[in-house]
């Protein structure tokens, strides 16, 4: 077959997954502070690190590379209405920007535990930031949330550079990491990565292990992998060198992930870590050495065709659980999240 049909062979279902999963995107005027929230609700402060260059308005950022991180702290409304629980996360209606200014590294507050989150593919900033909000509001988490947007194109036909963006992020992901180290107290942090987040997340320990980091290595607390766009024996060769850390790493997966069924059709039909079962020799071996803890999330409702944003649907779950407050943290989040998925099942 000729490249160009190949092509579109392969990017035609993204299309068309994609368009289901985002009919409404938030453009960048709702990143625009100030606004009155339609309904009163929590207000969630939000840290964002980000090496997307700045538009020409000032207001929002771009697909377009930076050379270096840009911190800001946003504030953003998220009304509580359990009406709307089930509202997708790019949803304008329901996030508004209430404040938002300028910091540095030194400015983040690092007493409290804190949940870096690194987005996926097909993502603009404001939908990241909005996603992260809702993480922290229906999952009622009591970690301080740090988002790292790398430039995603935030298109749906936008994976091959997209892949090249988040390789470009790579060195900036570490960074970060080092630089919160400087400044940490005693608090925890959770590093949780979506999607090809996740390939940028496994990829930025691996570097920090091959610099010989193994201070910052130390203090991350626990990596959660939310359906991870990552060819599995390439996964495999990542966590060796990687070696041990203060957890296995959690993987949260689904065996009927229509995106990542899509990436791997991109790949030549080679398998991904966030859809593959469980059973899979490999990943039993991974599971035994102590690298990882596998849960699977197909028995959950997905929030969308695409089956990809599951871990959506997990963390509300887990919202009313008496061991919520820093699940992430207290080592019990594999072994609650089996009990969640249980019990949806009639287990």
């Amino acid at each position: 077959m000729p490249l160009d049909g190949a092509m579109r062979w392969a990017i035609w279902p993204i299309v068309a997954v994609g368009l289901s999963a985002c009919a409404s995107r938030p453009g960048t005027e709702t990143l625009a502070a100030g606004r009155e929230p339609a309904k009163p609700g929590r207000e969630i402060a939000i840290v964002t690190a980000t090496d997307r260059q700045r538009d020409s308005t000032g207001i929002g950022y771009t697909a377009a590379r930076s050379p270096q991180l840009q911190f800001e702290r946003f504030t953003v409304a998220v009304p509580e209405d359990p009406d709307k629980a089930r509202q997708p996360a790019n949803s304008s209606r329901r996030y508004t920007v209430t404040r938002r200014e300028p910091i540095t590294a030194r400015d983040i507050d690092l007493d409290d535990d804190t949940l870096i989150y690194v987005h996926g593919y097909n993502y603009s900033f404001q939908e990241s930031l909005f996603q992260v909000a809702k993480v922290v509001a229906e999952g009622k988490l009591a970690e301080t949330p740090i988002l790292f947007s790398w430039p995603s194109q935030g298109s749906v036909t936008g994976y091959v550079a997209d892949k090249d963006a988040a390789t470009y992020a790579r060195d900036d992901l570490v960074k970060l990491l080092r630089d919160l180290e400087k400044h940490r107290a005693k608090s925890h942090v959770t590093l949780f990565g979506h999607s090809m987040g996740a390939w940028l997340v496994v990829e930025a320990l691996r570097q920090l292990r091959i610099s010989g980091r193994d201070d910052v290595l130390r203090r991350i607390d626990q990596v959660v992998l939310a359906a991870p766009d990552i060819d599995v024996d390439l996964f495999e060769r990542q966590l060796h060198t990687i070696g041990p850390l203060a957890r296995p790493m959690i993987v949260l997966n689904a065996t009927d992930d229509r995106a990542l069924a899509i990436s791997s059709r991109i790949g030549h039909s080679r398998a991904r870590m966030g859809s593959i079962d469980e059973m899979n020799m490999a990943v039993r071996k991974m599971i035994a050495d102590g690298a990882i803890e596998i849960v699977d999330l197909s028995a959950l409702p997905a929030p969308d065709r695409t089956n990809h944003n599951r871990f959506i649907e997990l963390i509300r779950a887990l919202s009313g659980s008496v061991v919520r407050r820093n699940a992430f943290l207290e080592g019990r989040l594999a072994v609650r999240f089996q009990e969640v998925v249980h019990s949806d099942r009639g287990d």
